[in-house]
């Protein structure tokens, strides 16, 4: 599981990501849900793997299977490829506030 120490580092990956000074959101951060959806286009899926990190303001960041972010989330809650292939959506953290 992730922990507050994890959602500081995460937080600080987004903003140095997106070029912003390092502002602290992880005080902010609401929820963390791996997703992986599903979409039919021309008899062949498309399959999109990303990770949503929720914000208690209402705001939410979208991190891609691509991105070095994503898989350092994954690497901190020990996701495997069978894991990931099992389930479509899993909570990976949630604010007790």
């Amino acid at each position: 599981m992730i922990s507050l120490d994890d959602i500081k580092q995460i937080s600080k990956k987004i903003s140095l990501e997106n070029g912003l000074s390092e502002d602290d959101l992880s005080e902010d951060v609401s929820e963390i849900v791996y997703r992986i959806d599903v979409f039919e286009c021309d008899d062949a899926p498309v399959i999109d793997r990303h990770i949503d990190i929720e914000y208690s303001f209402g705001d939410y960041y979208e991190v891609h299977e691509d991105s070095s972010l994503f898989q350092f989330i994954c690497g901190l809650c020990s996701l495997s490829l069978a894991q990931e292939e099992e389930e479509r959506e899993k909570v990976l953290w949630k604010s007790t506030r």
